[in-house]
Formats: C-alpha cells, structure tokens, sequence
C-alpha cells in the first residue's frame, strides 16, 4: 500500500464524504454476452492511452485514494491496459482490474508484470460448458488456474461470484472447489443486481441471501455488515442504505462522461475532461439516488459502510484475510497469542521479504 493510499484512507475516516472510490470504464465493448449484462446496450467513445492517462490525473486531484478498473466491458480487449493500470499505481491508487477470465493467457500474464495490485476474475460455476452467464467454463477455469499458479507476492486474485437464481445451489460447491484448486484466489459472493437502472437487469429477481452465511472457507471474503445489508436489501421494496454514490464513489465511462454509479448518470452531463469539472461537481445535485432500490454492489456498499466507526473491526478483519494466507506463520502467531503479537508478526515477515528483494 501507498502512503498516498494510506493517508487518504485515513482523510475518509475523519472526512468521509471525500471523494475516495472510483469504477473507470476503459470499454463497454465485450466478447460475451452474459445474460444478465447490458453493459453492451450503452456504447461509448473511447478515450486513447493519453486520454485515459489524464483521466487518472484528474482522479488523482480530487484524492481518490482506490481506482477500480470495471464497470463496463472487458477492459482486456484495450491493448493499453496495463500501460494505464501501471500509470495508476504510480501515482498511489490502489489498482483493481476485473476481467471475465476469457481472454488470451499472454494478456493476463501482462497484468501479472503490470503494477497492478488486484487482479479480479468473473466466475459463476465451475461445473461443466454452461455455466449460469457466461457459457465458457473451461476457458475460465484455466485462466483462475494460470493466475492462481503464477501470482507474484505483494498481487491479490480475487474470484466474484455473482449469486442468481441459476446458480444458487451450487454456491457451496463453487466457494469450495475454488478454496480446493485456487488456494491463492480470494473469493466475493455478490447477490445479482436488479431492477430498474441502466446496467441493471429486469430478467432476474432478487436472490435470497442465506447463501452469504451459509458458506464457509478459509478463502471466502465476508464481513457481517455486507451479509446484514443484503437481508435487509431482500426484505424491502426499496432499500434506503444510504447511498453516497457521485460523492464518495462514482464511474468514469470509456468517454471520460461522469456517472454517480454504474446504473445512474448524472442529472447534468460532466465530463471529467472539462475545465470546469471540479466547479461542475461541487455544484451537482445527486438526490435522485434516492430513487434506486438499494444496492448489492459490495464494492459500493463495502467501500461506504466500511467508513462507520462500528463496522471497524470487521473491515480490520476482512483486511487481516485478504492480505494473509493459510498457514502463513503470522496466521499461526495470531491464532497462538493474539492479533496484536500476529500483526507484528506480518510486518516483521513482510520487512524482512523487502530486505531480501533489494539484495
């Protein structure tokens, strides 16, 4: 982590509607068409390398500290991609790329050597050709398998498996295979988006969410307050969670145009490219948020919820798992003693694995 990321990171606690999250679409173009998607009905212009490069410059002023690259298409089918991704982690962000696994293995070996910090694939099954979206099962599997094998120190793999109607019975098969042959892949249950909104699909219905507590593995990524948000998400009609989307998280599509989240552009169109985006931004109304049925997006929910004192403990929690592995000797030191003594255990390891890199 950046000490940029670190210290922004800590501005939100204190401040925490500051801007400090962000999904940039390099592509809505795709080579799939999963069924619950629509990310290809909303086509974009494309911004070069340099464009793309501005866009993480103007990012990078209003202080976000984490840069996700998703929210449209397959960002694998830009050449660029880990040119930009790199740029990115230059300047400090904290760097994710989703890609949906399909891609040539060269590609993904580009972002294995890319600064890149998380690398994340979309799976929904792991059984056979036709899985629930994306009709290529093998394809992806190898891909897991490939980053899975070849993961540099210092990258995380994360697996999100969209949780629908489709697949719903077989989650505990998934969330367990991928713990049996990805043991470096970190897995994120997300319950299937619907409803009304531009990426939103209006063919599924909501997904009863017991299937976040139902499963366990020592790779699953959960944390209470996701689980009890999206009870409430089921129960209600319209779900208030008090969403902050065009402020302390929003999109950036292929054009550079702003959206307060991935369903919703703004009210007045923005570009982040404008000279006047900043005046722009600070003058934008974003209440129709309000008219969104609640979210299951956990990038958005986590990101927002994590922010609350009470919700502290988990967020160090699921941090503690997602950047330590079974059997990882400060895993056996917390587990003997105490988080205390397992986190001094982490830093030594870690400075010590620093010294050796440099000589």
């Amino acid at each position: 982590m950046s000490a940029k990321f670190v210290l922004r990171t800590f501005r939100n606690v204190v401040f925490r509607d500051r801007p400090y999250f962000a999904h940039l679409a390099l592509t809505h173009r795709c080579n799939l068409r999963c069924r619950f998607c629509r990310a290809r009905d909303e086509q974009f212009e494309e911004l070069d390398t340099e464009g793309m490069m501005r866009v993480v410059d103007v990012l990078d002023r209003l202080g976000l500290a984490v840069l996700s690259v998703s929210g449209g298409g397959e960002p694998l089918l830009r050449a660029d991609v880990a040119t930009i991704l790199t740029y990115a982690a230059r300047k400090g962000f904290y760097t994710k790329v989703t890609s949906n696994g399909t891609m040539p293995l060269e590609r993904y070996g580009e972002l294995l050597e890319s600064e890149v910090k998380e690398i994340a694939i979309s799976v929904d099954g792991v059984r056979g050709d036709d899985l629930p979206f994306s009709h290529v099962g093998p394809r992806i599997l190898g891909t897991i398998r490939y980053l899975n094998d070849y993961l540099p120190r210092g990258k995380r793999l994360t697996l999100n498996v969209t949780v629908s109607r489709a697949n719903r019975d077989q989650v505990e098969d998934i969330v367990s295979y991928c713990a049996r042959e990805y043991p470096n892949a970190l897995v994120w249950l997300n319950l299937v988006m619907v409803g009304a909104g531009r990426l939103r699909t209006g063919t599924e219905v909501k997904v009863d969410p017991e299937s976040l507590r139902r499963c366990k593995s020592p790779t699953l990524l959960s944390v209470e307050f996701y689980q009890r948000g999206m009870e409430d998400y089921y129960r209600k009609e319209v779900y208030d969670w008090g969403c902050r989307a065009g402020r302390m998280f929003f999109d950036v599509k292929p054009n550079g145009d702003f959206w307060i989240c991935q369903d919703r552009p703004s009210r007045m169109p923005i570009n982040i490219l404008e000279p006047d985006f900043r005046s722009k931004l600070r003058k934008a109304n974003f209440s129709h948020r309000r008219e969104c049925g609640g979210c299951t997006y956990s990038c958005y929910f986590v990101t927002q919820k994590g922010f609350r004192t009470r919700n502290w403990p988990q967020i160090a929690t699921l941090w503690w798992f997602a950047n330590t592995q079974p059997g990882e000797h400060c895993r056996d030191v917390a587990e003997k003693h105490g988080w205390f003594p397992g986190l001094l255990s982490l830093c030594a390891d870690r400075t010590l694995g620093l010294f050796r890199k440099i000589n």
